[in-house]
């Protein structure tokens, strides 16, 4: 889940929904479906208001965009092969008028350069040679699938479980972010790349059915926004400074014990005007900018001393990656050093530095933290909610 996919969904939500979303009230109904109980350690975080049972939430993803196929091989209860002319969709040879709709069951979908499983609806149309497939989980399913994918194979069980509740939360208060589908399997929205490691699996499995309905929520009522990041460096940053107000997320910044994680970048002077350019909204040069810094070491605001113009430190560090690649530019924590026409750049930390550190909750967890622990230390402002028994 990266920060422009926040910051833009916040946005969306401060002024009025989210698009495909009618009010805030549906993402609190929305946050109401979860129907189990849940035993939660006796250290967990002051309980919320508890929900009301209803029926199971589904999550409809938009898959495999990132590859375009044109083709795939599907098998499962049935085998068959799909293909993309233009916007028809040929399924087996044979044209198909309308899209391809096949039943929830364990699907084995593969094409050039992918070998993915799948525990879901799959929907199958064409548009301009590309397959446009979108899954259908079971909230919990795509729950346990997204922590599996988000976290690393030796991750602690009490952080996976951490994991769990945030990625609940998350897609809960997202609403419809996509038009085809309420959420994508990229960092747009939460990383989703299929049943992948099968112990690892197993494990985010249990991680959400042992918090299966549990949410962060806000004072208010709302369900947080709860965003989370590889590695913050050794302190988080404020929602605030990086996304704008209100806050959404329940989050604050908090010192860690996360690695350093360092990392640098030589960039072309050029390349910085450009970000910079597009972050202050107007002409601006690499050697007039000041970079305003919050109490983590992030870049929260940028200005352009010749002429004035500001801009958001978070807008920055997405024109840099977007231009320099965002295995470059790894996080908005660093400084930069100008020399010729290049740029030095050298920080820490890896994403936008909000919310629950995957480094820094599997370092705790180690240590001896529970989720709920690590849940209060990542998101302060926020309240853990557990659904009532059936």
């Amino acid at each position: 889940m990266n920060a422009a996919g926040v910051a833009v969904l916040i946005a969306a939500l401060v002024v009025g929904t989210a698009p495909g979303v009618e009010s805030t009230g549906s993402l609190l109904l929305a946050a109401d479906t979860h129907v189990r109980s849940t035993s939660l350690s006796a250290r967990s975080l002051p309980a919320a208001r508890t929900s009301q049972p209803a029926t199971d939430t589904q999550v409809d993803v938009r898959i495999l965009s990132k590859h375009r196929p044109a083709r795939l091989r599907l098998d499962g209860p049935r085998s068959l092969e799909v293909v993309a002319s233009g916007d028809t969709l040929v399924v087996d040879g044979r044209p198909q008028p309308d899209a391809l709709r096949l039943d929830s069951a364990r699907w084995h979908v593969r094409g050039r350069g992918l070998d993915r499983r799948y525990e879901a609806t799959l929907s199958l149309e064409a548009r301009d040679g590309e397959l446009i497939v979108v899954a259908t989980f079971a909230l919990e399913a795509y729950v346990a699938a997204v922590t599996a994918s988000e976290t690393e194979i030796d991750t602690p069980f009490e952080a996976l479980r951490a994991q769990a509740i945030t990625a609940r939360s998350y897609v809960l208060a997202s609403g419809k972010r996509h038009d085809e589908a309420r959420a994508c399997d990229l960092t747009h929205c939460q990383v989703l790349r299929g049943e992948g490691f099968a112990r690892h699996l197993r494990r985010a499995r249990d991680a959400a059915r042992s918090t299966e309905g549990v949410v962060l929520r806000l004072p208010g009522g709302a369900v947080a926004l709860a965003p989370f990041h590889a590695s913050c460096g050794g302190h988080t940053a404020e929602p605030v400074a990086v996304f704008g107000a209100p806050d959404l997320t329940g989050a604050a910044a908090v010192p860690d014990r996360c690695p350093a994680s360092p990392w640098r970048a030589v960039v072309p002077r050029a390349l910085v005007t450009a970000a910079a350019s597009v972050a202050v909204g107007g002409p601006a040069q690499a050697e007039d900018l000041l970079l305003d810094r919050d109490s983590s070491g992030a870049v929260v605001r940028i200005v352009d001393r010749a002429s004035g113009r500001e801009g958001r430190g978070d807008a920055f560090f997405r024109a840099l990656g977007a231009r320099a690649g965002w295995d470059r530019i790894r996080s908005a924590r660093f400084s930069m050093t100008l020399g010729g026409d290049q740029a030095l750049l050298e920080g820490q930390g890896h994403g936008h530095g909000v919310g629950l550190c995957q480094a820094g909750a599997a370092l705790l967890a180690r240590q001896g933290w529970t989720a709920e622990q690590l849940l209060a230390h990542y998101f302060p402002r926020a309240l853990l909610e557990t659904p009532r028994d059936k």
